[in-house]
């Protein structure tokens, strides 16, 4: 690896090195359509760079922040994910972002996240790492934007309105090495991006004990706070400081001005509908508002 290699450039290389580049990502087959919406919606973020030209993995490295970008594809549902990779466990993940973990992973170390280690189990031992507070964008059916943490979509099962506390902290997930072949695996991209159960698997998860057992599951889905499913969203993964850790946790309505600031679009949104067989069992309309208590601030 060359000397004067700048540490973004570094990492791609890394990333390459692991042999994940492809022309196409196959598990992203039938999911080209979605692909193109995301694409028409979200252009490049100001002041952001690309991490690679397949993934929409994008980094700043002086405000310490990542921008991932996917769709909804849950609404209603017992949980063990908030985001999946696209093509993996959409079955339990409000989003599928399309990228690869490692590529996010990446990105992480970037901007600065420190990696920590994932869960421990016998004795239980929390997952650690750098605190990453997750918001997200989207266009409402209008076009008008929308943003909310996405603490905001998890509800505690077994409460009215009680969600996730605690952001997420930053575990890197584990690097396998087939012993016969030398090939490496970042156990990740089995789709463990973004967890809200436990996964020694999980690139990021939550510093806290969380069942991945169904009869335990420990979220739902708030079913109402989130827009129709198929719709672009862009999450913002931004790396808490150590001296705000202990305020962000409780304070979801600081993610505010990181989604903002990655508005970017690549044209003007048109309605957002899903179409009326994808709207699951919610019995609710196409279309989705944030509930009032919930809107930024203009």
């Amino acid at each position: 690896m060359k000397k004067n290699m700048s540490p973004i450039a570094a990492l791609m290389a890394f990333v390459a090195c692991w042999g994940y580049f492809s022309p196409v990502h196959a598990q992203w087959s039938g999911r080209e359509d979605v692909l193109r919406e995301v694409e028409k919606l979200f252009g490049d973020p100001p002041g952001m760079v690309r991490l690679d030209p397949r993934d929409r993995v994008w980094v700043d490295k002086t405000k310490k922040r990542v921008v991932v970008d996917g769709y909804i594809a849950l609404r209603d549902g017992a949980l063990e994910m908030l985001a999946c990779l696209v093509g993996t466990k959409e079955h339990e993940s409000i989003v599928a972002t399309f990228c690869k973990a490692q590529t996010v992973h990446a990105a992480l170390l970037a901007v600065g996240a420190e990696q920590g280690k994932p869960v421990q189990w016998e004795p239980f031992s929390p997952p650690t790492g750098s605190e990453i507070q997750i918001s997200a964008l989207w266009f409402g059916a209008n076009g008008e934007k929308k943003h909310i943490d996405v603490r905001q979509w998890l509800r505690v099962i077994g409460t009215k309105d009680e969600i996730l506390k605690p952001n997420w902290v930053f575990a890197g997930s584990i690097l396998w090495e087939d012993p016969d072949t030398g090939d490496k695996l970042y156990q990740a991209e089995g789709g463990d991006l973004v967890c809200v159960s436990n996964f020694s698997t999980a690139t990021l998860d939550i510093p806290l004990e969380s069942s991945q057992v169904n009869s335990g599951l420990m979220f739902a889905s708030f079913s109402e706070r989130i827009p129709p499913l198929r719709t672009p969203v862009r999450l913002v993964l931004q790396v808490v400081s150590k001296e705000n850790a202990t305020n962000s946790s409780t304070n979801p309505e600081s993610a505010q001005g990181n989604a903002d600031s990655t508005a970017t679009q690549a044209s003007p949104p048109a309605k957002i509908n899903a179409p009326a067989e994808d709207n699951q069992s919610t019995g609710e309309s196409p279309t989705t508002t944030v509930p009032k208590d919930l809107k930024s601030p203009a």
